[in-house]
């Protein structure tokens, strides 16, 4: 158990179920409520970096144009 990360010499294919066996592990530990808070965490951090343009794309994209109006809707007080 005291070998290197170096010694186990993985070839990119053995890298890459590493990698996939690694995250499945973790996600699979996860309960919902953590799930649910990595994701908005994630997707909170996403949409911050981006512009009003880029978030207003992304939404349409995403969902769409309809959701989009909606929330604008929500935001202004139109409902």
């Amino acid at each position: 158990m005291n070998q290197r990360a170096t010694e186990y010499t993985l070839n990119k294919e053995q890298f890459e179920q590493l990698k996939t066996m690694y995250v499945d592990t973790i996600v699979d530990s996860m309960s919902s409520k953590d799930l649910y808070a990595y994701v908005y965490d994630d997707m909170t951090d996403f949409v911050n970096k981006l512009t009003e343009h880029d978030l207003i794309e992304e939404v349409k994209y995403t969902l769409d144009d309809e959701m989009l109006e909606e929330f604008v809707k929500q935001i202004k007080g139109k409902l």
